[in-house]
């Protein structure tokens, strides 16, 4: 769970089901989608340029930006549940969909563009072949 060798453990031992997406890497930025953008850090910031996959746990998808460096995402809720104390948010984003899953109740709407914040040290990178890289 917390080491996961490529991006198939990844997704196996991730539920709700891990986000993921390409980003193009150049020096030491990335970018997913036309205007996402962030700078890399540790071994991340080292890979050769190109093209890679980050995945993400919902849990490191908020809805609030609760401390700097977060990157902030727009996405339309598709789906909302609230379980116990946490509150999930199914959003597309670009081609395609990711979980938010945060403590608290949340006020979600269904067909709503909302803003959530992805933590990206917390992200995995993996090359094109599945292995995780950084």
């Amino acid at each position: 769970y917390r080491n996961p060798e490529n991006i198939g453990a990844a997704r196996v031992f991730s539920d709700p089901p891990i986000n993921t997406a390409t980003i193009v890497k150049r020096g030491r930025d990335a970018r997913l989608g036309a205007d996402i953008f962030w700078t890399l850090q540790g071994a991340a910031a080292d890979l050769r340029d190109g093209e890679y996959t980050i995945a993400i746990r919902p849990h490191h998808v908020q809805p609030v930006a609760k401390e700097a460096g977060l990157v902030r995402l727009n996405g339309r809720v598709q789906v909302t549940e609230l379980s116990g104390s946490e509150s999930s948010a199914h959003f597309e984003m670009g081609a395609g969909s990711w979980v938010s899953l945060a403590p608290g109740v949340h006020p979600y709407q269904v067909g709503e563009m909302h803003d959530f914040y992805m933590d990206p040290k917390a992200a995995y990178v993996f090359a094109p072949d599945g292995s995780r890289v950084a």
